[in-house]
């Protein structure tokens, strides 16, 4: 088996994750879980039913936002925060295919990005793990208050739920036409949290053509940590939420 190409790229990623998806963008569709896809799809689905103002924290590629607008109600819209350009291309890409969709893309972080006026929900799906606890409480600080009554917060379960070690785990991602793509993740701990190596893999038959790796800090943010957060910043936790999603609403 050969190899033509091999990189390493060490991100010294900040609360956005923004610098590790200058490798990461190109393959993120290929290898995103299809099953955990459609879960938080569904989750999103049965969770934001009448939300009519919607801010996206973290939109990635889009595969979420597109859900987002098809559940809206009419006249609503969406606010999509995504600072890494690479990613934001992505996304705006798949919007553009769509026919006047209802939606700003804005290119600042979660903690500096403005909208105007109440929002409904605000829905975090794989980003949290970029965030410190500092970060976290100027999160929820900036957009609980901005929430309509009733309005929604909506983020993935963090995984793992504590700073343990993550053995390499293969992920088996998508074909496109002659070339196979899957990935390789492990964790190692680091004080508190971990930090993730990501290697993205291409394959031809049985030759590996390219790899490439990324490694980013992760923050940990189990269950109980982020019930204790988001009533400290005026939530209480919707009970029995989709699998796998956590959602508070606000006081």
């Amino acid at each position: 088996m050969t190899t033509e190409t091999t990189t390493t790229h060490d991100s010294g990623a900040d609360n956005s994750g923004a610098d590790g998806y200058a490798v990461n963008a190109q393959y993120y569709d290929l290898i995103f879980p299809g099953a955990q896809r459609d879960a938080m799809r569904a989750a999103l689905t049965a969770l934001l039913a009448g939300a009519g103002r919607v801010v996206e924290i973290g939109a990635g590629t889009g595969q979420f936002t597109e859900t987002l607008l098809a559940n809206l109600p009419e006249g609503g819209e969406v606010f999509a925060v995504e600072p890494a350009a690479v990613m934001r291309a992505a996304l705006i890409t798949r919007l553009a295919a769509l026919e006047d969709p209802p939606v700003t893309v804005l290119p600042e972080d979660a903690l500096t990005a403005e909208v105007d006026g109440p929002v409904d929900a605000v829905v975090l799906l794989h980003v949290l793990t970029h965030f410190s606890p500092a970060d976290r409480k100027a999160l929820w600080a900036r957009w609980v208050p901005r929430l309509a009554p009733g309005g929604v917060v909506v983020v993935d379960v963090q995984m793992p739920q504590a700073p343990v070690a993550v053995p390499p785990t293969p992920v088996p991602g998508r074909t496109l036409g002659r070339r196979r793509y899957d990935t390789v993740s492990e964790a190692v701990v680091d004080g508190d949290g971990l930090v993730w190596t990501m290697t993205y893999r291409v394959h031809e038959g049985d030759r590996l053509v390219s790899e490439e790796s990324v490694s980013f800090p992760s923050f940990i943010a189990s269950d109980e940590v982020l019930h204790a957060e988001l009533r400290e910043a005026g939530c209480e936790p919707v009970a029995d939420p989709p699998a796998g999603v956590l959602a508070w609403r606000v006081r």
